[in-house]
């Protein structure tokens, strides 16, 4: 039997300034819906526009595993993304999420969190596994 699940929406500042260091950074990621201030089309040709920016090569690190190999980034400052390319190798991910600060925008505006906008089921969840 499935469960009700509240469906929470934020609206985080497009460019961030780091708690720590000052420095400013595009809040991106594929979990973006739209960009707010702008038409629907414009959003998504800017997103487009950050994404090719923030992924080409230059922009990335690829990390050669090791054994022993101990990585450890700040999500603050950073898009992650895993790439399948380990094959039949055994892989272990132990991922620890620290508890930060809410993301201030270069004018000192905060994120902001939106009442839950529907209850969705998790029965296709439950049921798929």
């Amino acid at each position: 039997m499935g469960r009700l699940l509240q469906v929470y929406e934020t609206e985080h500042p497009l460019v961030r300034v780091h708690p720590e260091t000052g420095e400013k950074s595009l809040l991106l990621g594929s979990f973006v819906k739209r960009i707010s201030g702008v038409s629907a089309t414009e959003s998504t040709r800017l997103y487009e526009i950050f994404q090719e920016h923030i992924t080409r090569l230059e922009n990335t690190v690829r990390w050669h595993w090791a054994v022993g190999d101990v990585v450890i980034w700040d999500n603050r400052t950073t898009q992650h993304v895993a790439v399948n390319d380990y094959g039949d190798q055994h892989r272990v991910v132990r991922r620890v999420t620290l508890a930060g600060e809410v993301p201030i925008s270069v004018d000192g505006k905060r994120s902001v969190t939106h009442l839950p906008l529907a209850l969705v089921s998790d029965e296709s969840t439950e049921s798929a596994s």
